[in-house]
């Protein structure tokens, strides 16, 4: 198929219910896949799960371990089902219910369609659900402001930052809006440093990790493109494609906002006006020793401490500067 000059590869197919015939199946797959080189989707009924969560009756076996083989073999997405866990059911009593269809989707067509989300249609009449795929599925939505980590490896940027904060003040926020601003804009020069073009990879790398959430793997390891679908599937799984509220099924994504805002509303909106009443009850005291240590102020040190030990990818709060960009700059 070709989509605005991009070409890529849908495969349909039908597992095979019997289970000595599963292996053939998979290895036939890898032999269809050998054929082209382009991005490659493949769907249908594969007759298979990957996990026991992935069934009612739950239990493990051979299937779920040689399915997942083949996925990690050849590096697909298992893409989640927006709204849904199960795809079949059996109709009959007792009910069965299993995740047996799925549409999975090669790393390089993530790139092209990073937005994809998986959902599913009404079943009428089969037994199975209907899945779609749809390309821009993920909210467009704007996003808070976010320090990204690669900012520090500009040039000057301590010094610029140095003059952004200089004789700053509580009510200086228009300095402060400035600041972000410049730096916001330091991201979209990234294509024109050609002549940079290791320094800035190594820039990018960074981003990604801090938007992966990858603490395990370090910066240098060379893993820009893992970092950028872990951060696609952290988007996924953040997303809320719809909710069901009072018993009513919302998917437009202003219902789903309102939705949101009226349930927490709700939760942190108090009705009652009873206290409780502590008067009679004894507590156990501290020391006046001990009174004394907590109400002592923070030393320099313990501060340097406390913060070097926090993770430089996170923001303490709101603002969105990260605890890296608090030590460096």
């Amino acid at each position: 198929m070709e989509e605005d000059n991009f070409k890529w590869v849908f495969t349909g197919v039908y597992g095979p219910v019997v289970d000595d015939e599963r292996p053939i199946f998979w290895e036939e797959l890898c032999y269809v896949q050998g054929l082209w080189s382009f991005p490659w989707c493949l769907g249908g009924d594969l007759n298979s799960v990957r996990s026991s969560s992935e069934r009612s009756t739950g239990g493990r076996s051979l299937e779920m371990d040689q399915f997942s083989d083949f996925i990690n073999e050849y590096l697909l997405v298992d893409l989640p089902i927006e709204g849904a866990t199960y795809t079949w059911s059996n109709g009959r009593d007792p009910i069965t219910l299993s995740r047996l269809d799925k549409i999975l989707i090669s790393g390089d067509w993530e790139d092209k369609f990073p937005d994809v989300v998986q959902a599913m249609l009404e079943r009428v009449t089969s037994d199975h659900v209907h899945l779609v795929l749809d390309c821009g599925g993920l909210c467009s939505q704007t996003f808070p402001f976010r320090f990204e980590n690669m900012w520090l490896r500009s040039d000057d940027f301590q010094g610029k930052v140095s003059s952004w904060w200089e004789g700053v003040t509580s009510l200086e926020i228009d300095r402060l809006e400035e600041a972000r601003r410049d730096m916001e804009s330091l991201h979209s020069r990234r294509a024109s440093c050609r002549a940079v073009f290791a320094e800035i990879a190594s820039m990018e790398e960074i981003s990604w990790q801090q938007k992966s959430r990858a603490l395990w793997l370090k910066e240098g390891d060379r893993n820009t493109k893992f970092f950028h679908q872990l951060a696609n599937a952290h988007r996924r799984s953040n997303h809320i494609g719809r909710i069901r509220v009072d018993g009513e099924e919302l998917w437009r994504e202003e219902e789903v906002h309102n939705g949101v805002a009226s349930f927490y509303q709700k939760l942190y909106t108090e009705s009652l006006v009873w206290r409780p009443k502590l008067d009679g009850l004894h507590f156990e005291a501290i020391s006046e020793l001990d009174k004394d240590r907590i109400e002592n102020p923070f030393t320099e040190e313990e501060v340097l401490k406390a913060l070097s030990s926090c993770n430089g990818d996170k923001a303490l709060g709101p603002d969105g500067f990260t605890m890296r960009f608090l030590m460096e700059s």
